[in-house]
Parts: C-alpha cells; structure tokens; sequence
C-alpha cells in the first residue's frame, strides 16, 4: 500500500506498510494531501528539505516504527512534536542535520515515544546537555545514539546517558571536544553490552581507553580519529581486553608501528584505518 504524508512543501514521503523505502522525486505533488486510511504504515523516509506544518496529522495514530528524517532543514521543533505526537509506536528516529531541532525537540520525542531504541540527532548543533537528561528518561530501550558534532553536549550529558541507558550497543560522540575521561569512565561501567563507539576529536586519553577496554570487553567498533592524547598504550589495551575488535580507526592519532602491531597481533580480523605510511 502506497499512500503520501500531507504537509510537506516540495517533497514527497512514501509510505510502505512493508516497511521499504523508496524515494520517488515527485516535484509537483499537492501541498493538500493528507495521510488518510493508512494507519498501518511502519515506515517513512523523507527526501530533502522536507517540513511538516505544526498541525494534527490525522485523528488516529500511526503505527510507525521507522522515520528518517535526515537533511530536513527547516523541521522545527513544534513540527518535530506533530509527529512524535501522532507516532508514539517509533522505534528508529534519525533526525541527522536537522539543524533547527533543539533541546525542546528531544524532550518531545522522548515524552512521547517512550519506546524509542535508535536515535541520530547528528549535526543538530543546538542540542545540549539538557537534551541529554531528557533522552536518558528513554531507559534501557535506548540502544543506539548518535550526537556526533553536537559540540555543546559534554560529559554531564553522556553520562546521564550512560547511567540510565545501560543497555547502549552503539555509541558516537565524534567531534563533542568537551567529551573526556569522565564520561568515558561511565559508559564503560555502566554499558558493558556496548559493541560500537566512535569518539573521534574528543578529549579522551589512554586511560579512557583502559577504562572502555576492561569493561567492554566485545567492543567491535573503534573510532579515536583526530584523538591526539591517545597513544600506542591506549591502543594496545584495546588490543589486549578486545580481541573481537573488527574495525579500527587511529587517523591522525599519536600512534606508531609498535601499536599498530599489537593491534595485528591480537585482532586478527580487525581492520585499521590509519594515516601512517610507514604502516604499509
């Protein structure tokens, strides 16, 4: 079943109880459409610079589980609180460079879809800490976040985060600087069930890396790109505590052949993305 979501200027969103999507580009399709005897639809995605009008969808709820609304420029929060309104059903919300979306807009999304498990507000750059404390009330549910370049969120945040998400597979915080140790501490502690964490350009140190690798022991994923206090030791405490570890990036970090080396030696199916010639 196809049906089309009204509200939305110059784009299109196709509607799929089947759960795909497909992203057609209809340009001249009626501003006065609306989601009408869909109520079973399970997934949306929205094309670029889609916006939707700060009024009631429809007198029924959706059973929506997936929305992606990535590069949705000019979504506001008042929008953003019309649909998570309608959809208190969503598991998987991805609002990445929706740059007008601020702490009132996760406050909305996490009083009203209590059982979200996937977040993405990348690139919202207004988000705060306090958008933070309210996405942590999400509990265990919350299994995957992305703040990545939201560089007013600090370690007060992640680590409301940390307590009471416990549960956290993924976690990226690249380019949050005023993201250390302290938060770093918390997560590995209180998520051992972590599998992914990309903590590129923050301000964590070998003995982060000490703390992560001896508390999260099935770690997968490792990003410490631009990470310029973390060394070969931090490096081979990852490679000693998680030898599942599969992807590894230490771009522009201060690590040389010997932690590169360790790394091969005890990931043996980890693959390392570097900047170092002399690693070839």
């Amino acid at each position: 079943m196809f049906c089309c979501f009204g509200g939305l200027k110059s784009s299109l969103v196709l509607l799929l109880s089947t759960g795909l999507n497909i992203e057609p580009q209809w340009q001249n399709y009626s501003h006065d459409s609306f989601l009408t005897g869909c109520h079973q639809i399970t997934c949306i995605h929205l094309t670029q610079q889609g916006t939707v009008e700060p009024e009631p969808l429809h007198s029924r709820q959706l059973y929506l589980q997936y929305l992606d609304m990535t590069d949705c420029y000019a979504l506001e929060d008042q929008g953003l609180k019309v649909i998570v309104k309608n959809c208190p059903q969503l598991l998987h919300l991805y609002l990445r460079r929706c740059i007008n979306i601020t702490d009132m807009g996760v406050k909305h999304m996490a009083s009203y879809c209590l059982m979200l498990r996937e977040v993405s507000v990348s690139d919202c750059v207004q988000i705060t800490d306090f958008g933070m404390y309210e996405l942590a009330k999400l509990g265990p549910n919350l299994r995957y976040l992305s703040v990545a370049k939201c560089d007013q969120i600090s370690d007060a945040g992640i680590k409301q985060i940390a307590r009471h998400c416990y549960k956290l597979r993924y976690l990226n915080v690249r380019g949050c600087e005023a993201v250390s140790d302290d938060s770093m501490e918390m997560v590995a502690r209180s998520c051992p069930r972590l599998r992914a964490l990309d903590i590129g350009k923050c301000d964590v140190t070998d003995n982060g890396m000490k703390l992560i690798s001896e508390h999260c022991p099935n770690l997968k994923k490792l990003s410490v790109k631009s990470c310029d206090m973390i060394t070969d030791r931090g490096v081979q405490y990852i490679a000693y505590y998680c030898r599942g570890l599969q992807q590894l990036n230490i771009q522009d970090c201060q690590v040389t052949i010997e932690g590169y080396r360790t790394v091969k030696k005890y990931c043996r199916r980890c693959i390392i993305e570097h900047t170092n010639p002399g690693f070839f």
